[in-house]
């Protein structure tokens, strides 16, 4: 989320931030960090999802003030490091995208709540619960916790921006549904398609770099 430091109120702001500090509260005192000690290899990809996160959510359309378009990508950095790192990886990105592009970094625990956090929480969770309740089908895991999950945080964050921007009072409903609201399925579709398309490469080429997907699990065992 794109907005100045002026345009965002103190208690909105500081809401956002207490949200984002938080989860990386949380995020730092269960991630599994005897296993990035054993795997350093692991700490490559956390640095690879902040830089891939970043890129993701600079490469963006500005409708209007506080209303952008872009990919989130947090479906898949979930997938593959989980959800503490990718909260961690999530508000570096977010303070990065602030610092480097000039966002205001008011805003940017909003946007890491909307664009990381929120995300990978519908990702991980529906991942989860399909591991639990359906047959361990590779098609399952792609179209369900990758594709599925990926649409669903597009509407989610799409969702919570269109709340906040009204909280703010930079709208009303009308502007909001007729510039924003309605252009979102036409970037929720492609985000599932493209976490698909990562996430099939990474579960066929290399699974053993993806922390939620089991070859044995997924692929002999159906």
């Amino acid at each position: 989320m794109q907005l100045p430091n002026h345009l965002v109120s103190l208690p909105i702001g500081a809401i956002g931030w207490l949200l984002a500090l938080g989860s990386l509260a949380w995020a730092v005192r269960t991630a599994p960090w005897p296993a990035l000690r054993a795997d350093p290899s692991r700490i490559h990809l956390v640095l690879l999802a902040v830089v891939f996160l970043t890129g993701m959510w600079t490469l963006s359309a500005t409708l209007m003030p506080g209303l952008t378009l872009h990919f989130l990508g947090a479906a898949t950095v979930t997938l593959v490091i989980g959800l503490e790192l990718t909260l961690i990886a999530g508000l570096i990105a977010a303070v990065l995208s602030a610092l480097l592009f000039g966002h205001g970094l008011a805003i940017a625990g909003w946007t890491f709540v909307l664009s990381a956090a929120l995300p990978a929480a519908i990702t991980y969770g529906i991942t989860r619960a399909s591991q639990h309740f359906l047959p361990p089908n590779f098609f399952i895991y792609l179209f369900i916790g990758v594709f599925l999950s990926a649409v669903l945080g597009v509407l989610v964050h799409g969702g919570g921006t269109a709340l906040l921007v009204m909280a703010l009072g930079l709208y009303d409903t009308d502007i909001i549904w007729n510039n924003y609201l309605r252009i979102l399925p036409l970037l929720a579709f492609p985000e599932g398609v493209i976490n698909g398309m990562l996430m099939t490469a990474l579960a066929l080429v290399s699974p053993q770099l993806v922390i939620s997907f089991d070859d044995h699990h997924y692929i002999d065992g159906r």
